[in-house]
């Protein structure tokens, strides 16, 4: 199947990955091309169902689960670059790829923020304090209008330098946030899906060297 999907981006039918080189004065701890049957040692399922299939991770909702199928990959970064490519398959409504805050950093209960993304745009999210609801909501730090197509990959890079976030969408302008709260250990990455489902390809990080 991968060997297919080369091919095809050859001939310019799907998005092209970014350079898979590191970025300057960082070192890569992810590589992960799905190239096997089970998800492994450092994943944890939490909802929905998460399967290898073809060498690509396929994450979608189940709904006896009245939540959204989330996954994490266990790895703990601060300043760091992430990237993956991602495709929405029919029913996706939303694939949301983002943070934990390592337990003790934060005066917090819940997610840190993610890049959200729905097939009508995308956008940064800090997420709400769920112990301080009305004090601390959720909030939308930047956001832009794009159609993603069913069944097309794109490559998605984030990084992350103290407080700052920067996400970028190949061929599409960079969205970029600041909040206090993000200079903190992120313990976990985590992906949550909504809907019938989103396939996930060659997840890659690098860590700065500190």
């Amino acid at each position: 199947m991968k060997s297919l999907r080369l091919a095809l981006a050859s001939l310019g039918m799907v998005s092209l990955c970014f350079s898979a080189d590191p970025p300057a004065g960082a070192e890569q701890v992810i590589d992960d091309n799905f190239e096997r049957k089970d998800l492994g040692k450092g994943w944890a399922v939490q909802t929905g169902s998460w399967a290898i299939r073809d060498g690509v991770l396929h994450g979608s909702e189940i709904p006896a689960d009245k939540h959204s199928a989330a996954a994490r990959r266990v790895i703990e970064t601060e300043d760091a670059t992430y990237q993956l490519r991602f495709r929405m398959r029919e029913g996706a409504k939303s694939f949301h790829f983002g943070f934990d805050p390592k337990r003790g950093t934060l005066d917090k209960k819940g997610h840190l923020f993610s890049v959200i993304i729905n097939p009508d745009g995308w956008r940064i999210l800090k997420h709400i304090d769920k112990a301080k609801p009305k004090e601390d909501p959720n909030e939308i730090l930047a956001k832009a209008t794009h159609t993603f197509q069913t069944g097309e990959w794109y490559s998605l890079r984030v990084t992350t330098q103290s407080t700052a976030v920067k996400a970028v969408i190949e061929g599409l302008e960079p969205l970029s946030a600041n909040h206090p709260s993000f200079g903190v250990p992120k313990p976990t990455l985590v992906f949550r899906v909504i809907g019938d489902g989103v396939d996930i390809d060659d997840l890659r990080v690098w860590s700065a060297k500190q």
